[in-house]
């Protein structure tokens, strides 16, 4: 944007971690020009079991996609940073 304002460059929240969800993360990948765009993906959500067992407080940075009940994907612009 160039006026110092950072925004929040998530495109898709709240996907299911589970098989459907990491499908739809495959085509997304598969379509996504990667000349001028880069996927990266969060986890969204402690799963419940993990929450009851250890909580938040071991993940200070964030949960692993594999303790994570949904997933997040960012969509970065690369054009130009290259």
């Amino acid at each position: 944007m160039g006026w110092g304002i950072k925004m929040h460059n998530y495109i898709f929240s709240e996907i299911p971690n589970d098989e459907k969800g990491q499908a739809f993360l495959k085509e997304l990948k598969t379509f996504l020009n990667s000349d001028s765009y880069k996927i990266r993906v969060k986890g969204q959500y402690l799963k419940d079991s993990e929450k009851k067992n250890q909580g938040w407080k071991k993940y200070d940075r964030g949960q692993p996609i594999s303790k994570s009940k949904c997933l997040r994907i960012y969509i970065d612009d690369i054009r130009g940073k290259k």
